[in-house]
């Protein structure tokens, strides 16, 4: 690759961390308006509204080849099922950058094992360093956490973020190119989060010219703008340090609850945080060193 794409690519990485962060923006706006998994739902609806004519555009569809395919849309769906509403839930009662935390943590440690269940992949030595550094960091932060609600709350996050581990173990092993992937990832979030609003019981949001619309429609946008930052960062840069750069995810998360919702987490709870930015870190610092140690 040559070496002046790399601060390109390495831009587009932060810039990917920088608007996955402001879910937990939109999610604090948007409130109690839509409910989680309604929200979820027409977000879903949204991003593929701008995601499909782009994939048409550029001839990037493929057959479904169902027989081949169908056990990972399959997994998809239930992973679906406990990804997004019970984040939403965590993010409004909880607050953005421990919600963010506990859900990034939880991703790594649910990519690690379902990585080795599903897919076969090895479970290092760094591996196993990192999952126990990020189980100990996800306990200081279920230490001060005393109160129903927030106990709850965390174990929202920590649900969502195994749930999308599992989900990116699919995605990788489903049979289809990265947009029709991508695609197929979005669909089935509709379908799970539809279905789980009417087991729940939600109620439907009020139509009208009301401010959590236009919310819904920025979190939308913010939903591509990352994916596609990440997808074209990854491209120019080595996997392992877009790995590591990723990390500014948990760092923009905190600090957006505390510029914008005047969040305030404790000295257990920011030492937790720490330490889920170090087990995160780890596996990705070591694949990043040993090919070539440079972003490029």
């Amino acid at each position: 690759m040559s070496k002046s794409k790399a601060p390109v690519g390495a831009s587009l990485v932060v810039l990917s961390s920088f608007f996955y962060a402001s879910y937990g923006i939109w999610t604090k706006l948007m409130g109690n308006f839509f409910q989680g998994y309604t929200a979820s739902a027409l977000r879903s609806v949204l991003v593929i509204a701008i995601i499909l004519p782009i994939a048409i555009a550029y001839r990037q569809l493929q057959p479904l080849k169902f027989q081949q395919n169908w056990r990972y849309i399959a997994g998809m769906f239930v992973a679906s099922l406990f990804m997004w509403g019970p984040l939403y839930y965590a993010i409004l009662h909880l607050g953005v950058g421990i919600s963010l935390a506990v859900a990034y943590a939880s991703i790594v440690l649910g990519s690690f094992f379902f990585g080795w269940l599903l897919a076969g992949e090895r479970f290092t030595t760094d591996k196993a360093i990192a999952a126990g550094l990020g189980i100990a960091g996800l306990g200081l932060i279920f230490t001060p956490t005393t109160g129903h609600i927030g106990l709850l709350a965390l174990l929202g996050a920590l649900v969502s973020g195994l749930s999308a581990g599992a989900n990116t173990v699919f995605s990788k092993k489903i049979h289809y190119n990265s947009a029709q992937a991508t695609l197929m990832m979005w669909i089935t979030s509709i379908a799970a989060n539809l279905l789980m609003a009417i087991i729940i019981g939600e109620h439907l949001p009020a139509i009208g010219w009301h401010m959590q619309w236009l919310y819904l429609v920025f979190f939308a946008i913010a939903s591509v703008i990352a994916s596609w930052a990440m997808v074209r960062g990854v491209k120019l840069i080595e996997a392992g340090a877009a790995g590591v750069l990723g990390l500014l995810e948990i760092v923009f998360g905190v600090l957006f609850g505390v510029l914008f919702f005047r969040e305030r987490p404790g000295l257990l709870v920011l030492a937790g945080v720490g330490m889920i930015i170090l087990a995160a870190a780890i596996p990705y610092i070591k694949d990043y060193n040993a090919k070539r140690g440079t972003l490029e």
